[in-house]
């Protein structure tokens, strides 16, 4: 007789806690929100930051789990393909949140243009909060040499006061999720000048200033020197008798009626100067600039994307960027320069230039000429008495008309194109490489022109 097969019993594995647990955190988040104890951007911030205490709380509850069942001689829970799914997406999204929490969304914003519109901020008014607008001054003696400014966002305008103390007037846009918690913010961000040795400080970055835009519209003395930084905002100066450093990420700097020396640090915005008694330096990644009314030198180094326009500039003029290397002694007229094209009157020399697809047009030019390019044509006027003038060029015509009683050496070469001129020289355009040469009146300064596949000409006005 046989004896029955007894089927093995097997405990019977319990769910997880977690996903319960998890859904139940979800519905009284949202729950919250909807009662208004908490905001979406209050929510956002908490959760970029303290994301991985649910991983956590997931290890405390899977460990419970296991030595519950232990006890009972029950399997313990597993995790599902579900819920291995969804913890790597979860981790991938805490991650990405943490990220997002350090972008800066108001530098995004300010260089999108988008600050005052109304659509936007009604439609992510949760991630940026709300604006709050208040106004602070205040009035002080100044028994410094030197001020230095340091903003985080804002513009900044200085202008002079007409007697010992420094006048300011700061306008603030506080961001925040609540008119209590602008109300803090404001009250923590009162500005004062602090100082330091022979140096004053006007501090308005870190702690609760990183909450908004903080203008400050700032009086102080003429004769104090003055360095001014910004991260986002414009830079306004005027009346200074001495030294200015202005510095801006992204702005535009305008300054007048300086008598010192002027440096500017530009990461992206443009540059208006007139009349500076002093040197101008620039540097940086610089859209339009307007310079005029210079008495000192003018270094600028860099990247210039837009129109450069200088007008009446008293010394040295030295501009260096990776495309174009340009140098000349004095401006009495007007020089306009865009990506393409260079054009200038009343320049003095010796003037040296390197660059590259650039079309170059000098008038009235004086002093030694030296010019290498390519890929664009050369056109000079020089003035009378003229002086040596050395042009190479490839991919390029040059073109040099000079006074019609002016003495000169010409030496010509133009590999691939021809040579054309009004005065009586000797020209070959025979062979592949033509040439010209030959005295003009009684002699003088040597032009030497070079051209590889271009037409040179050599005009009498």
């Amino acid at each position: 007789m046989s004896t029955p097969t007894q089927t093995p019993y097997y405990p019977r594995r319990h769910r997880s806690l977690f996903g319960p647990i998890v859904l139940i955190a979800i519905g009284v988040i949202f729950l919250l929100r909807n009662f208004g104890i908490i905001s979406t951007r209050g929510f956002w911030l908490w959760f970029s930051n303290y994301w991985p205490l649910l991983l956590i709380l997931l290890g405390v509850i899977k460990l419970v789990e296991y030595m519950w069942a232990r006890q009972s001689g029950s399997p313990s829970p597993r995790l599902g393909a579900g819920a291995i799914l969804f913890l790597v997406f979860f981790i991938l999204f805490g991650l990405t949140t943490t990220r997002m929490a350090h972008v800066d969304w108001q530098g995004v914003r300010d260089n999108i243009g988008i600050d005052n519109d109304p659509d936007f901020n009604d439609f992510f008014g949760g991630m940026f909060g709300n604006r709050y607008d208040f106004s602070d001054n205040f009035s002080q003696p100044v028994n410094a040499t030197q001020v230095r400014i340091l903003a985080n966002r804002g513009d900044i305008k200085i202008t002079a006061s007409t007697d010992n103390q420094i006048h300011a007037i700061v306008q603030k846009a506080i961001r925040s999720d609540s008119q209590e918690n602008a109300n803090r913010l404001n009250e923590a961000t009162h500005p004062q000048l602090v100082h330091q040795g022979s140096v004053a400080i006007l501090d308005l970055t870190g702690g609760d200033f990183q909450h908004g835009q903080f203008d400050l519209d700032l009086q102080l003395p003429p004769a104090v020197s003055l360095s001014a930084t910004t991260r986002h905002g414009d830079i306004t100066v005027s009346q200074r008798d001495g030294n200015v450093e202005l510095s801006t990420d992204n702005g535009d700097v305008d300054f007048d009626q300086i008598k010192g020396d002027a440096t500017i640090h530009l990461r992206k915005g443009s540059i208006t100067a007139k009349d500076i008694g002093g040197n101008i330096s620039v540097d940086g990644t610089v859209n339009d600039t307007n310079i005029a009314d210079v008495r000192g030198t003018l270094t600028m180094s860099g990247t210039y994307w837009g129109d450069l326009q200088l007008a009446r500039i008293a010394k040295r003029v030295h501009f260096t960027t990776s495309r174009t290397d340009l140098e000349f002694a004095r401006l009495d007229g007007e020089f306009d320069m865009q990506p393409d094209d260079l054009r200038a009157n009343g320049l003095t020399g010796p003037f040296r230039l390197q660059t590259r697809s650039k079309g170059v047009h000098l008038e009235d030019v004086s002093g030694e000429v030296h010019i290498q390019d390519r890929n664009a044509g050369v056109e000079v006027r020089p003035k009378s008495p003229i002086a040596p003038i050395d042009i190479a060029n490839v991919h390029g015509d040059i073109s040099v008309t000079v006074p019609p009683a002016a003495g000169f050496q010409l030496n010509a070469e133009s590999m691939g194109g021809d040579i054309n001129t009004d005065f009586d020289l000797k020209v070959d355009n025979q062979h592949r490489n033509a040439t010209a040469n030959g005295t003009v009146g009684k002699g003088g300064p040597l032009i030497t022109l070079r051209s590889e596949r271009g037409t040179i000409e050599v005009r009498k006005e």
